[in-house]
């Protein structure tokens, strides 16, 4: 979780530095590709904890879902999505649209590429690199790490409440 922090330390500077220049557009390609990036390492330690971790029992984790993140790779986003969405290791109520929003975040995040050639999402980056995808970013970290602090808790770790979550984007 080193790196996971080092990168939350500068993304809140960058987003303490947006705030200071009257909340400058330019800075959303950042947060949001730091917010997402941040993402996909918690979701890839959770996958590697189940994997790994053998001793250490995981509470709530169905032993399907065990056994079926076992036999995988998962190590880029989409098939990590893909996965948590199919085991609903989210706990996602119907209606939710939590894994929408992770794989929608995806493709932005993938819009680093500026030539966009994958065709995705709109052309004009502008467009994309906003503070709804800011927000919707840092709503579904928010969720993951909720999640794994009280449906998965690790064992001998304090508990973090989610209301003392730093949210530097808000």
């Amino acid at each position: 979780m080193d790196n996971t922090n080092y990168n939350f330390q500068i993304l809140e500077t960058i987003c303490k530095t947006k705030r200071e220049r009257s909340n400058d557009p330019r800075f959303n390609k950042p947060i949001t590709i730091l917010i997402v990036a941040i993402i996909e390492c918690v979701l890839y330690d959770f996958v590697r904890r189940v994997t790994e971790h053998r001793q250490e029992a995981i509470p709530n984790l169905d032993p399907t879902a065990v056994d079926d993140t076992r036999s995988k790779t998962l190590d880029q986003l989409e098939p990590l999505i893909a996965h948590v969405r199919k085991n609903n290791l989210l706990r996602v109520s119907s209606g939710d649209s939590v894994y929408d929003d992770l794989d929608y975040l995806r493709k932005v995040r993938n819009r680093i590429h500026i030539q966009n050639y994958q065709q995705q999402l709109d052309r004009d980056e502008c467009n994309i690199w906003i503070d709804d995808n800011i927000k919707m970013a840092g709503k579904v970290l928010e969720r993951i790490c909720e999640v794994l602090c009280h449906v998965y808790p690790r064992p001998n770790h304090d508990f973090v409440s989610i209301v003392d979550f730093p949210k530097p984007w808000q």
